[in-house]
């Protein structure tokens, strides 16, 4: 490792990024160093924006992946090596993403989704993930010490970033960790590892690729059509939320969204809801009008 990327690394680290954050910046100013065969301390703003120019015409890269770079290079520039940035601010904006509503699952295809897997802990992953509107990253990292059975609740750190929230825990969830728990775990190798979800080396916690793998593999055998990754059942969880009648700012509270912009793209106007609204004309009292 050199010393430029150990810092780099390091100033991500003692900022906060998460693991994942840290993983995709550097990537990324990898990716520019061979593109230009020298080290990013050689490569000036120009060359930096030609090499996005070509992140998203030869590349084809989406606006996100585009925008990952540009907050990496940044970073570099501005943090690690300490540079004056304006111009680069100036000539590397971010890009403007096309808003998408969240895909969801009806309420019937989650409950196919949640059922089809035969192991309990396959079961009671996706439960929780959609019970509790998770991130799969937020779903492995559980301990079995989050959950707080005195107050119905689960403690959870947060994906992205340090922070934690503390979700209400259903009783069906619970019964479901307890099946769990005296099929898989009772009695078993490593049965004391403070991780809920077990991964393959022991002792260790469930890797996210796992936990994917176990969403698809129930997604196939549901018969439900597919329309997207584990993300969303979380998806599915605000919206039905929303839909049951709670508020976007409890909503919010519940994903650990710092910004109710993002929660409200979770707003959905459904078929259902549609029928259930009155034309302003019919609160209006007839007495007068035609006469």
């Amino acid at each position: 490792m050199t010393p430029l990327r150990a810092k780099f690394i390091r100033d991500l680290v003692i900022r906060g990024r998460s693991k994942n954050t840290q993983k995709a910046y550097t990537r990324c100013v990898c990716d520019l160093a061979r593109y230009y065969r020298r080290s990013p301390e050689l490569i000036s703003y120009e060359e930096v924006t030609d090499w996005l120019y070509h992140l998203i015409k030869k590349r084809k890269l989406s606006a996100s992946s585009v925008n990952i770079a540009v907050s990496a290079v940044r970073f570099l520039y501005a943090v690690t090596l300490g540079r004056e940035t304006l111009d680069l601010m100036a000539s590397v904006p971010h890009m403007k993403r096309a808003t998408r509503r969240a895909e969801v699952y009806a309420r019937s295809e989650i409950e196919a989704i949640l059922t089809a897997p035969r192991q309990p802990r396959d079961r009671v992953l996706l439960m929780t993930v959609y019970g509790c509107g998770l991130r799969i990253s937020e779903a492995t990292q559980l301990k079995t010490s989050d959950i707080d059975r005195a107050r119905m609740q689960l403690r959870v750190l947060e994906g992205k970033g340090a922070k934690g929230r503390v979700l209400p825990l259903s009783e069906r969830l619970l019964k479901e960790l307890e099946n769990y728990w005296r099929a898989q775990r009772q009695g078993k190798a490593a049965h004391d590892s403070p991780w809920l979800f077990l991964g393959k080396k022991a002792g260790q916690p469930m890797g996210r690729y796992t936990g994917q793998n176990i969403y698809y593999t129930a997604l196939e055998k549901s018969g439900v059509r597919r329309k997207g990754g584990i993300h969303l059942l979380r998806h599915s969880f605000a919206t039905h939320l929303m839909e049951s009648g709670v508020e976007l700012p409890v909503v919010q509270v519940l994903l650990g969204h710092s910004s109710i912009k993002t929660t409200a793209l979770y707003l959905h106007v459904t078929a259902r809801r549609l029928a259930e609204v009155r034309s302003p004309l019919d609160l209006i009292s007839s007495g007068g009008i035609g006469q």
